[in-house]
């Protein structure tokens, strides 16, 4: 039960921890990276809907709280 309650407390933490960090913004590189996926599969996810991102100065620009989501 302890381990448990631990357990939760560390997705408590972590969560605050996300809220109170500002976003990092990332270029799809840093996206390819994170992901491991390719940028064919990042440009289709962003071209259907699936992914957020900002089109600022010519390139697609992704907050790193966005791709989280879109990976889980």
């Amino acid at each position: 039960m302890n381990t448990r309650i631990l357990s939760i407390l560390q997705e408590i933490k972590a969560m605050l921890q996300r809220k109170s960090a500002p976003d990092k913004w990332m270029d799809i590189n840093q996206v390819s990276d994170y992901s491991s996926m390719s940028k064919s599969s990042i440009r289709r996810s962003c071209q259907l809907g699936r992914l957020k991102y900002s089109d600022s100065q010519g390139k697609h620009l992704f907050k790193k709280s966005d791709v989280e989501k879109w990976l889980s």
